[in-house]
């Protein structure tokens, strides 16, 4: 009876393999349960301190492996990070609006050798930069040749939210010739001018022209650019570095300045899918079309070169809202992002069809957990040898560098500190509302024996940088601003206040009133 043998058998295999899948046997699947491995690594890395919460999404092709959350989305409440928890991905944004540039390109409703005064002909510059000079592909490649920093441009879309699109237009025509010319340099500005250039293509904002070309396209119903559309409890909250840990710390992000280089919410699962449609150029959206496969290749060519080291990876080009590096000789096609209490890490190897997205709501060093989480997944997932001790070691020299970091923290705090002293003026000689027609208004006021100062959703308490010099330190643009006031020489109230947007630049406001 050979037939029932042979079914005799194959009852056998199927019984007796159903096991090996269960996790108490897991190792003995070929290759080992790499989920098992990447989460516990991810775990250890939480445990050790390197952030407070990650959002983790693997993918293959067009499909996405897996999706987990580790740590907590909230100290203050417990509240873990799960698949539906949504980060602040900050500049990994300009991949996502580079996506929506090509998209409409590809169908022929952005040319992207025109000027860009072909979308926005108000726009002028200082001379002798002429704005007719500057093309959509110059914007998307960062090789614009207008000068960057800390203009008004960059201050009010990402960090103040006070602005109208006619402000924006005047300000520009204070921008003249970056001194680098028409080399590669990387900044906001180029990409909210982007925007501008989305928003003349259709009827509403910039976000929802990304909603129409991608997110809604590529099915990734769990990003916005709209804060207020997210429920609270699925917001992974922004936590600061302390020489202890971590601590909870404000949410510096309102729909006002979610802007066109950084404004949009995420779950690692939904940019699991972005990566996804990048690697395979195919989605199973919920409307829409998808750019082409060459579009999208076209996104991930080299356009322009750059010499930069970030953590794991060099970077020697640049292509259309993505950077191009390598890792240990493979080509890694990226963008990250960075916001006070957040980093986003999103890349993929095109040869290997196979990519990453870390997220996590930490500051500080916290780049470095995710990128020894991206490089361990990409070494697990390709099998290299000696995986395991090699990022053991990696763990290790990483606890070391956070330990030294907490230390050089705890001493900078300690140097703060001890420049406290008593303010030349009363409290109230300072508090007043300030004017620059550049840069908008700001406020401050008398709070629980402190100064405060407000500009559009920007806040913040004031130290004293220097009381000799009546020289506070703000926090209002995503890091520490020192503020210069201005007092007439008779007394009184401040006149002025000057708050530093750079080494040898600052913008005054002047005072209009109590």
């Amino acid at each position: 009876m050979p037939g029932r043998t042979r079914c005799i058998h194959l009852a056998f295999l199927v019984t007796t393999a159903l096991p090996v899948y269960q996790p108490a046997y897991a190792q003995a699947v070929i290759g080992g349960d790499w989920r098992a491995d990447v989460d516990a690594f991810a775990g250890r890395l939480v445990e050790m301190g390197g952030a407070p919460g990650i959002g983790l999404a693997i993918v293959q092709d067009d499909w996405v492996l897996h999706a987990r959350g580790f740590g907590l989305a909230d100290m203050d409440a417990g509240r873990g990070v799960d698949t539906e928890t949504a980060f602040y991905i900050a500049s990994t944004t300009k991949a996502i609006t580079a996506t929506a540039v090509i998209s409409l390109a590809d169908r022929g409703l952005i040319d992207l050798n025109a000027p860009i005064t072909a979308y926005v002909p108000e726009l002028r510059f200082q001379p002798p930069l002429d704005a007719d000079s500057v093309t959509v592909h110059d914007l998307l490649t960062m090789t614009h040749g207008i000068q960057q920093g800390l203009g008004p441009v960059v201050f009010r879309t990402a960090f103040t939210g006070d602005f109208t699109r006619e402000q924006l237009v005047d300000a520009l025509r204070d921008y003249g010739p970056s001194p680098t010319g028409r080399r590669f340099a990387y900044g906001n500005l180029g990409y909210n001018l982007l925007g501008m250039v989305l928003e003349s293509t259709g009827s509403g904002s910039w976000k929802e022209i990304v909603r129409q070309e991608v997110l809604d396209p590529f099915g990734m119903d769990q990003t916005t650019g709209y804060v207020s559309r997210i429920p609270a409890e699925r917001i992974a909250q922004p936590h600061g570095f302390l020489p202890d840990g971590f601590e909870r710390i404000p949410l510096g992000k309102a729909d006002a300045n979610m802007h066109a280089a950084g404004g949009h919410f995420a779950t690692a699962r939904d940019l699991g899918r972005f990566v996804a449609v990048h690697l395979s150029g195919s989605a199973e959206g919920s409307g829409g079309t998808v750019p082409s496969r060459s579009a999208l290749q076209s996104m991930q060519r080299q356009h322009v070169e750059q010499d930069r080291q970030f953590l794991s990876l060099h970077r020697f080009g640049w292509g259309y809202g993505w950077d191009l590096g390598t890792y240990e000789g493979e080509t890694v096609v990226h963008r990250f992002g960075g916001f006070s209490g957040y980093h986003s890490h999103l890349s993929f190897m095109p040869r290997h069809g196979i990519g990453v997205v870390v997220l996590v709501n930490g500051g500080g060093p916290s780049a470095m957990t995710a990128d020894l989480l991206a490089t361990y997944v990409y070494d697990r997932l390709l099998g290299k040898a000696g995986l395991e001790d090699a990022h053991a070691a990696h763990i290790d020299s990483t606890r070391e560098r956070l330990d030294e970091a907490r230390r050089g923290l705890a001493a900078h705090l300690a140097e703060r500190k001890a420049r406290l002293a008593p303010l030349s003026h009363p409290l109230a000689h300072y508090a007043g509302v300030y004017e620059s027609p550049r840069f908008g208004r700001m406020e401050w006021r008398v709070v629980a024996n402190g100064l405060e100062v407000r500009m559009g959703v920007a806040w913040s308490r004031a130290e004293v940088f220097d009381a000799s010099e009546d020289m506070l330190r703000a926090e209002l643009a995503g890091g520490g601003n020192v503020v210069d006031f201005e007092f007439p020489p008779d007394g009184g109230p401040a006149s002025s206040v000057i708050i530093r947007t750079g080494p040898d630049t600052g913008e005054e406001f002047l005072r209009i009133g109590e």
